[in-house]
């Protein structure tokens, strides 16, 4: 009798060693505690370049169609588009947009004449140039678009390209002289 009760009290108490460990099982399921990680990318644009300074000796009726400008490069990861914009920013107060001469000649006017009185104008070339001034234009007096990139397409720009060219004719009556043009360019962004 003695070694049965043994194994009854032996039984009961595996029994009794079991239950705690069913109960802890239970009591470890917690709330559970989720991480919510947040990044933010702050819009951020850049124009890349170096001011040109092509220079020409000409004479009386000539025409010159190949001074090259600036390579400009537009960096920019604003979804709501860029713009790049063109303006005259010669030394004479009154009138930004001519070649100013350096002595007493006459001030070259801002045109796209290629007979006639002198003038000069300007073309940007790349991918997203603005199509008006693909081919040679006069010199904006405000702050004017000439490549952007707008629309449902827009995306991040790692390299956009923008080249400018200048154009200068000279007149048969133009004084002997040094003559000086600017021109500006600026990224701005969001396109609107």
């Amino acid at each position: 009798k003695k070694s049965i009760k043994i194994a009854t009290l032996g039984v009961a108490a595996l029994g009794f060693a079991a239950a705690p460990v069913l109960g802890a099982s239970a009591a470890d399921q917690l709330s559970p505690i989720t991480d919510t990680v947040t990044v933010t990318i702050n819009s951020a644009c850049s124009l890349s370049g170096t001011g040109a300074t092509p220079t020409e000796t000409m004479t009386n009726n000539q025409l010159k169609s190949d001074l090259t400008g600036s390579t400009l490069t537009i960096k920019c990861n604003d979804a709501k588009g860029w713009h790049l914009t063109a303006v005259g920013a010669g030394d004479d107060a009154t009138n930004k947009t001519a070649m100013n001469a350096t002595g007493t000649g006459t001030d070259i006017a801002t045109g796209t004449a290629t007979s006639g009185a002198s003038n000069w104008a300007f073309k940007v070339a790349g991918a997203k140039a603005v199509e008006g001034y693909t081919t040679f234009m006069a010199i904006p007096a405000s702050a004017t678009d000439v490549a952007s990139d707008t629309g449902a397409a827009v995306g991040v720009e790692t390299g956009t390209t923008i080249t400018s060219t200048y154009q200068v004719w000279i007149s048969d009556t133009q004084q002997a002289d040094t003559y000086t043009g600017k021109v500006t360019y600026t990224l701005a962004h969001p396109q609107a």
